[in-house]
């Protein structure tokens, strides 16, 4: 039967849902663009607890130190899509890449020289010394600079350690080590699984310097599971198709296997992931400013608002609007994850 690329009509729901999250990252981006122009929400002890819907300059009321409530909400916009997007982003890449590697190499099809291996080696002791030393040290820790150059060296480095080639006099000689890579990627994502999230976050974050930046890399470093294990299970099916295996026969290069075949197969069920992980870690990231664990305390949040509504009982929209807001960025995310399912299923039974 042939394939029908034809998509049924939206719903109202989902188109609700779209509207909804394009309204969600606008707001986002304004509020950032604010932000780095030095906005924020200004603090009236003499108009603490008004009512929304009574004054036009704070439309939606205001908090127990007289802050306006909708500035709070939309400022707060930017600090869920930074908790929500870009880690998830990062931890889909690195989970694909690592699920994928894992499924083509098994654990005998990466050998690497051993003085790259020690190299290696080496090279993650000095990372794990300089640790402490860039973000706890008062001179090391306030400079973006020296952040940036850590971080930004890893990737390189360990690029030309485990994959980069030499030159062709060098291939063959000298000792090797075979890395068992499936294996032991397998045995992480099991060890990683175990661990609730949220549980593992509040652990990770409630020993590191509370900022954006630091809690979006634990989150990066906590999501990558799941992207993985897709990966993997999508990869070794798809190792079995016929024009996979003809692909190699003919010497096709990997980067248009990649993009022809593998990339494809890994499309829905990784943006389906990403909608669903994205609806939790917007709770999550809420969860962990009601808390007060992870997000600086003059960066707003849902979650801030939401702990601030019990100081009163009467200031029902402290709790009412951030909920709204909330709930509605997780439903739309839902729905939205839903919509690609379905069309994944019903692709499955056209084909």
């Amino acid at each position: 039967m042939r394939k029908s690329n034809i998509l049924s009509p939206l719903s109202l729901a989902e188109k609700a849902s779209i509207a909804c999250l394009l309204l969600f990252t606008g707001a986002a981006f304004i509020s950032q663009i604010l932000v780095m122009q030095g906005a924020q929400v200004i603090a009236q002890p003499e108009q603490a607890y008004l009512a929304p819907f009574t004054s036009f300059e704070h439309f939606l009321g205001t908090d127990q130190l007289g802050r306006d409530v909708l500035s709070y909400l939309f400022l707060s916009c930017r600090t869920a899509w930074l908790l929500a997007i870009p880690p998830l982003v990062a931890a889909s890449l690195i989970g694909v890449a690592l699920g994928t590697i894992a499924a083509l190499v098994g654990n005998s099809g990466w050998k690497i020289p051993m003085y790259r291996f020690f190299s290696l080696v080496i090279l993650l002791l000095v990372y794990a010394t300089m640790y402490p030393i860039i973000h706890f040290w008062p001179v090391f820790a306030e400079s973006s600079l020296i952040h940036w150059a850590y971080y930004g060296s890893t990737l390189p480095l360990l690029y030309f350690l485990l994959f980069k080639e030499g030159s062709s006099g060098n291939r063959g000689k000298g000792k090797s080590i075979t890395l068992a890579f499936d294996e032991w990627l397998q045995k992480i994502i099991n060890v990683w699984s175990a661990l609730p999230k949220l549980l593992l976050l509040l652990l990770l974050t409630a020993f590191t310097h509370f900022s954006l930046g630091t809690l979006m890399g634990w989150i990066c470093a906590t999501y990558w599971v799941l992207p993985a294990r897709i990966a993997r299970a999508s990869v070794l099916q798809l190792k079995k198709d016929f024009y996979y295996e003809s692909a190699q026969a003919l010497g096709i290069p990997f980067h248009r296997v990649f993009t022809h075949f593998i990339a494809p197969s890994l499309k829905g069920p990784i943006l389906t992931n990403f909608c669903f992980a994205a609806s939790g870690l917007l709770g999550v990231g809420s969860t962990l400013a009601y808390l007060g664990i992870g997000i600086p305390p003059d960066v707003p949040s849902w979650g801030k608002m939401l702990a601030n509504a019990r100081y009163s009982i009467e200031a029902w929209w402290l709790l009412a609007f951030p909920a709204t807001f909330l709930l509605a960025s997780i439903f739309s995310l839902q729905v939205l994850g839903n919509r690609i399912s379905a069309h994944r299923r019903q692709e499955s039974v056209i084909k």
